[in-house]
């Protein structure tokens, strides 16, 4: 009888797409089964709160406060030598580093390598969605992306949503528009008097999310000038920012003096973002980050569509105008913020291509991209560890 392989999972924060993602895995490997007895698991969490209470898992938080953290290094090394694990699972960039740093020559480092993440000679296997000639093949594992099970809820009517965090349903005041727009979509914004027509005033009105830390390199102002444009053309919707970061308190600026708190709401981080997910009618996620990109395929799961900025990750999980829409990345800032404004609206006031993508989006993610398939694949692999030559995690002591 072997003892159970212990594991540390190391994650940068919660507040992103792989947050979502290691709890539930942690949860899976803790809730039962063989894996129950086979697995012992901690978590470290780098920087933030430990908001994610619904994991079963003892996990403890660091406070990293610069790019580079000798206090987060020395509590990282406390939480090794206490918990001494056999294996250390990376899941982002930052968390690979600091691993590699703190852990000795006798702890196996597996790291999700998802974008451009760095290379360590420590690292004893790498986890990729796809083939990577920068990695030497007996070091790569080949698992695809999987989307995370979004639990099943009662959809909610917008005027249920919206009671639910004290906001009205009712339009927002007519704004003059400031003349500095470009013409949105149809032909009746005219680009040379500026005389924007209201487009005719739904009764519901649309809900828009918007997950992701609250960090400028996430392109949130972005979306805050797709939604201002979106209110000078009269549109009735809300917006929801899910998650929190640095940033937070800039883009609470720009919000009011931008004439946009009766719209666009900031919810912070929430234990039950997988439940608010099926309510919104469209998901906006302009962020080129790769780790950022598992709320995509969690919204595509549960029939949300998703318009997405144009990157490697996106395009495979969006086919463009069938499961999703692509917004291209020409590097001109308002070149996008344009596209993703017509492209926004255009989603928005075509019912029919909603509907077409939310069955599009459900069977496109139902068979390629399995959760229940990764999580058995990272299960070989922390097996393969224990009886590779030379690896093999000794038996109770």
């Amino acid at each position: 009888m072997y003892s159970p392989i212990k594991i540390l999972h190391v994650i940068s924060t919660w507040e992103s797409g792989i947050g979502t993602e290691l709890a539930e895995f942690a949860s899976r490997l803790a809730g039962g089964g063989l894996a129950c007895t086979e697995f012992q698991q901690e978590i470290c969490v780098l920087a933030g709160s430990n908001f994610q209470k619904t994991v079963n898992v003892p996990t403890t938080t660091l406070n990293v406060r610069w790019t580079w953290d000798m206090s987060t290094y020395i509590g990282l090394g406390r939480v090794l030598r206490r918990f001494r694990p056999d294996v250390i699972h990376t899941w982002d960039v930052a968390a690979h580093s600091y691993a590699c740093f703190a852990a000795s020559d006798k702890q196996h480092i597996i790291a999700e390598k998802r974008g451009t993440d760095g290379g360590n000679n420590k690292t004893h296997r790498f986890i990729v969605p796809r083939k990577d000639d920068t990695l030497s093949p007996d070091k790569m594992v080949i698992i695809p992306p999987a989307a995370v099970p979004v639990p099943w809820v009662k959809p909610l009517s917008a005027e249920e949503f919206l009671a639910k965090f004290a906001l009205s349903r009712a339009n927002s005041p007519s704004v003059e528009p400031s003349g500095n727009y470009y013409p949105v979509f149809q032909s009746q914004y005219d680009p040379v008097s500026r005389n924007y027509k209201p487009i005719l005033s739904q009764a519901t009105p649309f809900l828009i999310g918007i997950v992701l830390p609250l960090c400028s390199e996430h392109r949130i102002l972005d979306a805050l000038w797709v939604f201002e444009t979106l209110n000078h053309v009269h549109l009735n919707f809300h917006a929801f920012f899910i998650g929190d970061g640095k940033d937070r308190e800039q883009f609470l600026r720009y919000r009011d003096r931008w004439k946009l708190s009766s719209r666009v709401h900031f919810l912070g981080n929430r234990h039950d973002t997988n439940r608010l997910l099926p309510h919104f009618d469209v998901l906006l996620h302009l962020s080129p980050s790769a780790e950022q990109s598992g709320t995509i395929l969690s919204a595509m799961s549960c029939g949300v569509p998703v318009i997405a900025l144009e990157t490697p990750v996106s395009r495979e999980y969006i086919a463009d105008g069938s499961s999703g829409i692509l917004i291209p990345d020409t590097g001109d800032f308002r070149f996008y913020r344009r596209t993703a404004t017509k492209r926004l609206l255009y989603l928005l006031e075509n019912e029919e291509l909603r509907q077409s993508m939310r069955v599009t989006a459900q069977d496109h993610v139902a068979q390629n991209f399995n959760f229940e398939t990764a999580v058995q694949r990272r299960i070989d692999v922390y097996r393969a560890i224990r009886f590779s030559p030379g690896n093999k995690i000794p038996p109770p002591r």
